[in-house]
């Protein structure tokens, strides 16, 4: 995973990962200025675009191997290799990207899957998975028949399988319980959104909602991603303020409740 700021070029490895100690072998043989940090190496050369170059070609390959069709993010990398280069080190969990699909029926015969968030690996399986379901795709949102043969089984496996690559996919189905929800009050849906916000169900114990809240908090916090392009940094705090207002609201029911 490659990133810039106007600082550094970013470049995310996993600390198990094979290509990690070619890099660094590569770094400590080849450049003459980079500095071992706790959780990562700067590099810090001037006058060595070339070298840096190869290496950000090679880590974007070797990361990417199963999807070099965008190579805007490659293009913007090189665009900025006269920048020092920060590899890095985290672990391989933490080099997933996480992906929530809302799916939606659009009136008889026709399902949207909406993305939290676009990325090609994902549109691309989806869009092979459904086949002749595929109808098209507008911004974030992937359009499907649902009346052609076989339909629905093949939305059944794509729920089964929640990773992708190294994305990880969870699911919304909003309008499947509409009869089940349809006589709750405008703030009775908006709290049972919040727990599943918060990947909770309506009627979990507090004290678990609170454990899965303070998890997705520290996986959101803006701190994380300094360094990162901004929409990215936006999609994050975006995201961190919704779990942050939703665990509110949580707890602010629990509390009426309790009295």
């Amino acid at each position: 995973m490659i990133s810039c700021c106007d600082k550094y070029v970013q470049i995310k490895l996993a600390e198990d990962s094979k290509i990690l100690s070619k890099v660094l072998s590569y770094a400590e043989k080849h450049f003459s200025r980079n500095y071992r940090l706790s959780s990562s190496v700067l590099i810090l050369d001037d006058g060595e675009a070339l070298k840096k170059n190869y290496l950000i070609n090679w880590c974007y390959h070797a990361a990417n191997h199963y999807d070099i069709s965008d190579n805007k993010v490659l293009e913007n990398a090189l665009a900025h290799s006269y920048l020092p280069i920060r590899i890095k080190m985290i672990k391989s969990t933490d080099l997933l990207e996480k992906i929530r699909v809302k799916i939606q029926m659009l009136g008889t015969s026709r399902i949207i899957l909406t993305l939290s968030k676009r990325n090609r690996v994902a549109e691309r399986y989806i869009k092979a998975m459904f086949g002749s379901h595929y109808i098209g795709m507008s911004q974030n949102e992937i359009y499907l028949q649902s009346t052609n043969e076989y339909f629905w089984e093949n939305v059944m496996r794509f729920i089964g399988n929640r990773v992708i690559h190294n994305i990880v996919l969870s699911f919304e189905y909003s309008d499947f319980n509409a009869d089940e929800i349809s006589f709750l009050t405008a703030q009775e849906k908006e709290l049972r959104q919040c727990y599943a916000i918060l990947d909770s169900q309506f009627g979990d114990d507090f004290e678990l909602v609170k454990k899965r809240y303070l998890k997705l908090a520290k996986e959101y916090h803006p701190d994380n991603f300094y360094g990162e392009n901004e929409s990215e940094i936006l999609n994050y705090t975006t995201r961190f303020h919704k779990i942050t207002e939703a665990y509110k609201t949580i707890k602010h029911a629990e509390h009426v409740h309790a009295i």
